[in-house]
């Protein structure tokens, strides 16, 4: 009579154990990050003794070595994966390595605050005895920016040396968000971004609706090649047009008139390893931020970099609609949280929240994790 027990015990207690779908973790991991993130302004980083009599003139700072405390590296390390595919429980590599830069001490972002891109106050400045400022505020988010990128390029090069044609993403930490999207569906989007833009790009980036700095829009008036890109993607089966939400403030970035969801964004980028290194190949002597960078990447290479025009990928909120009218929510099927683009009607993997729109990033980050 009871020779079956143990086998519905055993049976029971295996339906009780919940299995984590892929991308849960990272879900839950990035939410948390945007809630716990207390956005302090980021600390001068480098090994310099100041207002002593031996070490009156630091040079450039960004000569010096970086603190030990402030050594930064991609997360999740290379090679492990992000979303806990089968593959990688497998023991093997992901095929789509996904990272972010963290301060390896603290695992906090090595990005100044979100207000930073309004206020430009989100660096340590250094005011010496003599009221000379040395490294300034935003000399500090530079060399920061020099930070990441030797984090990014070392996490690269792994991947490229294996493979140069790896597919990667690399996001800004602190400021996004996923949900919904296993590692096949992400490929699927890439693609779809592929297919329906010009020329024979393979980097997909992030667009958003503010330029880096005002003068930018200049630059892309000027560019045919720019705006024959953005309606080519519009005029395609994958697009539908974001600027309906845009909703301008013009502390937090300048933006068209009419606004134009056209910017490339250095928060997203996907593609092969290889070409996401070419891309920042200036980088170590740039002078500028690498937000322009890429910007002026794309505007000469629009046969090799696409931007989402439409947020199928990735989705940028700065600048707009954060009331009722976001461009984004959040679906709950079953317990099992994703976005949704409302322009797209379709979902979207990754929300990026810069700017004017972090507390209502915060409010998205709260619907995933409840």
């Amino acid at each position: 009579m009871h020779m079956f027990a143990p086998v519905a015990v055993v049976l029971a207690l295996v339906s009780a154990v919940r299995v984590r779908a892929e991308g849960e973790a990272y879900l839950t991991e990035l939410a948390e990050e945007v809630l716990s993130w207390t956005q302090e302004v980021l600390p001068m980083p480098w090994d310099v003794v100041f207002n002593m009599p031996t070490n009156r003139d630091v040079g450039s700072v960004i000569d010096h070595d970086l603190r030990e405390m402030y050594e930064t590296e991609v997360y999740p390390k290379a090679p492990n994966g992000a979303l806990e595919t089968q593959r990688e429980l497998d023991g093997f590599p992901p095929n789509v390595a996904i990272g972010r830069a963290l301060i390896k001490d603290s695992k906090r972002p090595a990005h100044p605050p979100a207000f930073y891109r309004g206020t430009g106050d989100g660096c340590e400045e250094v005011r010496h005895l003599n009221g000379m400022v040395n490294p300034s505020g935003h000399t500090t988010c530079w060399g920061w920016e020099k930070v990441r990128y030797g984090a990014m390029t070392a996490w690269l090069n792994y991947w490229a040396s294996r493979n140069s044609d790896k597919i990667v993403v690399f996001h800004a930490a602190g400021t996004t968000l996923y949900a919904g999207c296993d590692e096949n569906t992400i490929m699927y989007k890439y693609n779809e971004i592929i297919d329906a833009s010009v020329g024979s790009p393979t980097v997909v980036l992030a667009a958003e609706v503010s330029p880096p700095q005002e003068e930018m829009s200049w630059r892309y008036d000027i560019s045919t090649e720019a705006e024959t890109a953005r309606t080519t993607f519009l005029s395609s089966a994958s697009g539908a047009d974001l600027t309906t939400y845009a909703d301008c403030n013009a502390t937090v970035g300048y933006c068209d008139s009419p606004a134009k969801y056209r910017y490339a964004s250095s928060a997203f980028i996907m593609g092969p390893a290889g070409d996401v290194a070419e891309m920042f190949s200036e980088m170590t002597y740039w002078s500028n931020s690498e937000n322009r960078l890429v910007n002026e990447y794309f505007l000469s290479n629009t046969d090799k970099v696409a931007l989402d025009y439409s947020g199928i990928l990735v989705l940028s909120l700065n600048n707009m609609k954060l009331d009722a009218n976001i461009p984004v929510t959040v679906v709950d099927n079953a317990g099992a949280k994703s976005f949704q683009n409302k322009a797209t009607g379709t979902s979207v993997c990754f929300v990026h929240g810069g700017g004017n729109s972090h507390d209502a990033l915060k409010v998205l980050a709260q619907e995933l994790t409840a």
